[in-house]
């Protein structure tokens, strides 16, 4: 993590696998709660390459180091699920 704007909800990455910066959104990390992140964190992310302010790639994902999760494959079931039945006695 380059620098984070946090008054205004954006960051830069940077990764040795990319020739530019990275644009990124609080919108796209992948955390419960205030999603924010800090200068120096350690994160993994996926980005596009599209125009961004004057920067050329963009992020589509970022995940947190402490909060890694990978996204289930085709027909695999999340790692957790959730049920609720209300049923109304009469």
């Amino acid at each position: 993590m380059l620098e984070w704007h946090s008054e205004e909800g954006w960051g830069v990455l940077a990764s040795d696998a990319l020739p530019d910066r990275v644009w990124a959104h609080y919108s796209v990390i992948q955390a419960e709660g205030y999603r924010e992140l800090t200068v120096g964190q350690s994160v993994t992310f996926s980005a596009e390459q599209a125009e961004q302010d004057e920067y050329r790639w963009r992020a589509v994902s970022v995940w947190p180091e402490a909060g890694v999760r990978r996204a289930p494959s085709e027909g695999e079931r999340p790692g957790y699920s959730s049920d609720l039945n209300i049923r109304f006695d009469s």
